[in-house]
Formats: C-alpha cells, structure tokens, sequence
C-alpha cells in the first residue's frame, strides 16, 4: 500500500501555545492514506511517496539530526510542524529509538517542544522569545567579532571572504534558500575562527531558532539587505578595526530584528517528502 503525507501547519497570529496545540491536536497533522480522492484544491496538498531512491541515507540518531537540524537552518522545516516517530521512521527508514535520540537533542537545544500527550513540534517562538534570541545574538556576537576583528588572522579573512563569493553567487543565480544558508553560515563561521568553542555553539542554536523566527513573522523589508553588512565587516576584520567591527555586527543584528513584524505571522505549509527526499541527479 503505498503511503502519502499530508501535513497541515496552523500557526496564527493571537492564538497562544496551549491553543495552537490544543487545534492541531484536533486536526491532525499527519495524514498517512491509500488514496486521496477526496481532497479538494483548497486542501494541502499531498505529495510523493518514499522510496529507496530519495530516501535520505541515515546510519544513526546523529544522521537524523543533522538532516532535521540542516531542514530548520535552511527554512525548509518550518515552525508548528508536528515531529512524529512513526512518520520519521518511515522518512529516514531507522528504529524509532534513534528517531527518539536525534527529537530529544534537538528538543534540548530548543528546536522542538515537546507536550505530554501532544506530540513534539517544530519550536514556534513567540514575540518575546524572538526579542530574546536577537539579544543573546547582539551580546555574543559582538564578542566573536572582537576576537576575529583584533586577531585580524589573513588565514580567517580568507575563509570569510571565500563564504562571501558562494554566497554571492548563489544570490546572482537566483539560489535563495542555499544563499540563506551561508548567510547563516557568515554567522557561525565568525564564531568558529574567534577560538572561543562554547561561544561557537551558541551561535549554532542561536542562527538556526532564527531561522524558525524569519520562517514565522513576516518581514517589512522582504530580507532585501540580509547580507549587506558582510563586506563590510570582513574589511573591518581584515584591517583589525575592533570597535567599528563590533558596532556594526551589532547593528546589523538589530536591523534583522527590526525588520520583523512581530504581531503578524505567515502563514505556512508543510511538505515532508519535497524536506527530505534527495532530488534526482
């Protein structure tokens, strides 16, 4: 019997957690059905089945994680979307105890939430949370950047510089979502080569719950200027100007959550095979 998932995101604008939970729990998320005659085109949609040629290859809970944590980065798992184990163990084709690994570490770096007797969801931050994150964001990322700016090590600017032109040109082919991707990656890059590992690891969780935050909350300015700080701070690195660095990593923080209109909520969908099936060569 061949196995189809439909799978439906309610995340609204006014509607506190324990709603939007209680609503999902009333509508189920995935829907796993021999056929679909009955859907209509204002339903979500149903999409492929599973097979061993787009499954992803997984030989442990660390390759789930870093397929679930990767699909969060890169804005193609999107927030509200109900985790199950018996749809991952189908996704991935492993046991639902490694399944249950990979959701417990991404629930303790808080990516997902997980409710007694309600499922583990995809973290859906609220505007607080957002305000949160870009603070923690601003105080240690101004740390990295000092460290980076005042080593001002050519071997670091290079690498900075090479993350830049990817990342320009997969801009200029029209690659947005693996553009996105390294401007997240601009991010944990600089914290990598400030020496400071803990710090590093914060800003791994730290870019990718923003990633959750760009995927709920609409933008005023469409992400137009989301990388046009980079430049500039690779220069002010390169030429060891630590103050300026600093100021303008921080700034540039700000203006990313200054663009986010935090009382209003995209609406979203969800397609679990188009997450993770590998695209046919």
């Amino acid at each position: 019997m061949r196995r189809i998932f439909q799978c439906n995101l309610l995340a609204k604008p006014g509607v506190t957690q324990d709603q939007w939970v209680s609503r999902i729990a009333r509508n189920p998320v995935l829907n796993l059905a021999a056929g679909a005659p009955h859907l209509s085109a204002q339903q979500p949609r149903l999409v492929g089945r599973m097979n061993a040629r787009n499954r992803p290859e997984v030989r442990s809970a660390e390759d789930v994680y870093g397929h679930l944590f990767t699909a969060i980065v890169d804005q193609r798992l999107l927030p509200g979307t109900k985790l199950t184990e018996f749809a991952l163990v189908e996704t991935f084709g492993v046991g639902r105890r490694v399944v249950g690994a990979a959701l417990q570490r991404l629930a303790w770096e808080g990516l997902l939430v997980a409710f007694a007797n309600r499922g583990t969801f995809v973290a859906a931050p609220d505007a607080d949370e957002v305000r949160e994150i870009f603070a923690a964001r601003i105080a240690i990322e101004g740390g990295t950047t000092e460290a980076v700016a005042r080593a001002a090590d050519p071997a670091a600017i290079a690498r900075l510089s090479d993350n830049l032109a990817q990342e320009r040109r997969l801009r200029e082919e029209g690659r947005i979502r693996e553009a996105i991707h390294l401007s997240g990656g601009f991010h944990r890059l600089m914290a990598e080569l400030s020496g400071n590992r803990i710090l590093a690891q914060q800003v791994r969780l730290l870019v990718a719950r923003t990633s959750l935050v760009l995927n709920l909350f609409e933008n005023r300015d469409g992400l137009s200027g989301w990388h046009d700080h980079h430049d500039d701070l690779v220069n002010l690195c390169r030429e060891g100007k630590v103050e300026p660095a600093v100021a303008l990593m921080r700034e540039h923080i700000r203006e990313l959550e200054g663009s986010l209109a935090l009382d209003r909520r995209r609406p979203v969908s969800f397609d679990m095979v188009g997450v993770f099936a590998i695209e046919p060569s």
